[in-house]
């Protein structure tokens, strides 16, 4: 695809233009002024952006083309723009997780992470959309309404962190910092056609994240932060910056990520696992998926379809189990709501959320206990394999569906289309569920293939704390597929 040098540009990824930044062939402030140029040009039709401080991110610019002008160090970040999910805070805009109650939370503290991005040089210039509360796979909230997919504006962009992969598909920003739960890193990257990594989980500090509420230092199980970027190489360079101790665990421990099992790609034995049961997947979508495995095989990796280690339903029960008990042990009355809609639901899952939210403390360690064997069978299976591919969830982009009803009870009717099937909504579960359920690392990538004129991305899990083993995979898979592409409408 042809583009003029301001789209090409545009389209960069975050480490090319940290290298035209480094040699002087960009200003900072020449960059950024591209980034809120595009946001006023295109921002209207997609509804990624929420809340702008242009003349802070303006004085960050200057300050970062002076520093380089008198040939000092700087970070290396330096002069990057970034925008960041509305669940985070970040000095200067309001931090909203898409509640009206929050709507003017300002806070007088960056997130942990986000002031890890500021220290290594960023310009933070936006914060982008997500559903209230981070609780659905589609971006809209009462505050900011929709955001739409820049492939289709029919279709959803994904959630939580749908504002950010529409951020980076539309060319606003090269980076961005998300946030992963139920695949809201994963799901919106493969809906959008952009790359995104959800990390071994707590290797990144989430103090400053939404939820929980602001001022809150607990931090949640299975949730985590992790970078949203146009390219694999992108990732690494974020997660290096992101990743570490807390500022409690820094007094008595470092993080040291091994690195990458191999680095070549005919040295990757590669498991791809397509599914079954609970575990849907449309037949267009999958075929994506085998597709881009059979170009990865003829470059020479070692491929074999093989099963989960652990009993797939287990594994989604685990996952249910765990994200819903923290549901009801912090939303009261949560479990009571669920179980009452119980009666009319033939899905089953209004049973199955309900008595989850209403878990006692027991039966909470009895799943912490489950998820260890399950922590176990996974590394057995990485001792004879070195990624997992599979789906991210059952489809590719679906359209926007947002009935009201509240987060959970609201979404209980909804359906969505597996092979002409209307399914339930929350089959959405299952896919991301696998690689959170177990603590582990999992990089989302575009294949290279697009169903119904949308990208189809494929979900790369790797063994706990080996990161670098699926990010460094990405990388030289995206030498074969060809990574990246612009959405038609937004690269002309």
């Amino acid at each position: 695809m042809q583009h003029d040098g301001v789209s090409e540009l545009a389209f960069s990824s975050a480490v090319e233009l940290l290298e035209r930044l480094d040699r002087r062939e960009l200003g900072s402030r020449e960059l950024l002024d591209l980034c809120l140029s595009r946001v006023e040009e295109h921002d209207e039709a997609i509804n990624a952006v929420v809340a702008l401080d242009a003349d802070a991110a303006c004085a960050a610019a200057a300050a970062v083309d002076d520093a380089r002008a008198r040939s000092e160090e700087v970070g290396p970040l330096a002069g990057l723009p970034l925008t960041i999910k509305d669940a985070f805070e970040v000095v200067g805009m309001t931090a909203t997780c898409g509640l009206p109650t929050l709507a003017q939370h300002r806070p007088e503290r960056d997130a942990d992470t986000v002031h890890r991005l500021r220290e290594a040089g960023a310009v933070i210039f936006g914060k982008t959309n997500v559903p209230a509360g981070v609780s659905d796979w589609q971006s809209y909230n009462e505050l900011f309404g929709v955001t739409r997919n820049p492939w289709n504006s029919e279709r959803t962009v994904g959630g939580s962190s749908g504002g950010s992969a529409a951020s980076i598909a539309s060319g606003f920003a090269a980076l961005e910092l998300g946030s992963d739960i139920a695949g809201s890193i994963r799901v919106p990257s493969h809906f959008c056609g952009v790359f995104g990594h959800k990390p071994s989980y707590g290797i990144v500090p989430v103090r400053g994240h939404i939820p929980p509420p602001p001022g809150g230092l607990l931090a949640v199980p299975l949730g985590v932060a992790g970078p949203i970027a146009r390219s694999a190489a992108d990732l690494e360079l974020a997660l290096e910056l992101l990743s570490g101790p807390n500022e409690l665990e820094a007094t008595g421990w470092r993080l040291e990520l091994p690195p990458s099992r191999h680095e070549r790609l005919a040295d990757f034995r590669v498991g791809l696992w397509l599914g079954g049961g609970a575990y849907r997947v449309d037949g267009a979508y999958a075929e994506a998926v085998r597709g881009f495995a059979a170009s990865l095989e003829r470059a020479g990796a070692r491929v074999s379809e093989v099963e989960p280690p652990f009993d797939p339903d287990e594994i989604r029960d685990l996952f249910l189990r765990t994200l819903f008990g923290i549901v009801g042990a912090t939303e009261p009355g949560a479990a009571e709501a669920m179980l009452a809609l119980a009666a009319d639901d033939a899905t089953g899952y209004a049973s199955r959320l309900g008595r989850a939210m209403a878990s006692s403390l027991g039966e909470w360690f009895g799943t912490l206990a489950r998820r260890e064997h399950l922590f176990r069978a996974f590394r057995a299976f990485f001792a004879d394999h070195d990624v997992l591919l599979c789906p991210v969830v059952p489809s590719v982009a679906f359209p926007h569906d947002t009935a009201e009803g509240g987060p959970h009870a609201g979404q209980l009717y909804r359906r969505i289309v597996v092979d002409g099937e209307r399914v339930p909504y929350f089959d959405n579960f299952a896919w991301p569920g696998l690689a959170t359920c177990a603590n582990l690392p999992s990089t989302v990538m575009p294949t290279g293939r697009f169903v119904d004129g949308l990208p189809a991305g494929v979900q790369i899990v790797g063994p706990y704390l080996e990161d670098r083993t699926t990010l460094r995979f990405a990388r030289l898979a995206e030498a074969v597929t060809g990574g990246f592409v612009p959405p038609p409408a937004l690269s002309r």
